[in-house]
């Protein structure tokens, strides 16, 4: 985030409205959220089954689900970082900073794929670089449609929420 500020609002002298930090319908942006929510998880599914059945491949544990099973963070403090802080921030670097500054660039796809690919790759995690990928493509692609961060941000931190009360329930039952 020191980045964005230095550069894009203190060295540029922009806005936050610049980064795309401006309002957005809300019905609009539930109805995003589902329909986009549908479309990851039916993709990260589909993904899933052929890593597991055509390559016999298996999803290693994630870093967060090591913490979670290590009981190495507190339940809330994960829920506020990984569904709350954590999309806010990732949303405003990579759509509103380094997304736009790709479409200024060198246009939409470019900067699309160039924004996916990086999101992809910042998480560092092989076996998900590609449903994240496909993730960062969507997230981009809705501020793209929106100009707007905030269904963005209301998408990821959705998609981050479901994903880590699975991982609690998992461990819970345990």
């Amino acid at each position: 985030m020191g980045v964005v500020w230095f550069i894009a609002l203190h060295r540029r002298k922009g806005r936050l409205r610049d980064l795309g930090l401006r309002y957005y319908s809300i019905g609009k942006t539930l109805w995003y959220t589902l329909i986009s929510l549908i479309a990851i998880f039916a993709v990260s599914l589909a993904y899933v089954f052929v890593m597991n059945s055509v390559f016999g491949i298996e999803a290693p544990a994630s870093k967060i689900e090591i913490l979670v099973k290590n009981r190495s963070i507190s339940n809330t403090v994960l829920l506020v970082v990984v569904a709350f802080i954590g999309p806010i921030i990732e949303e405003i670097f990579f759509r509103g900073f380094i997304y736009a500054a790709f479409k200024k660039n060198w246009g939409v796809l470019p900067a699309l794929f160039l924004s996916s690919f990086l999101f992809s790759l910042v998480h560092l995690q092989l076996y998900s670089f590609v449903p994240l990928m496909i993730i960062g493509w969507l997230l981009a692609y809705i501020f793209e449609k929106t100009r707007s961060l905030f269904p963005a941000i209301f998408l990821h931190g959705a998609y981050n929420l479901i994903l880590i009360l699975i991982l609690l329930g998992q461990f819970e039952m345990i």
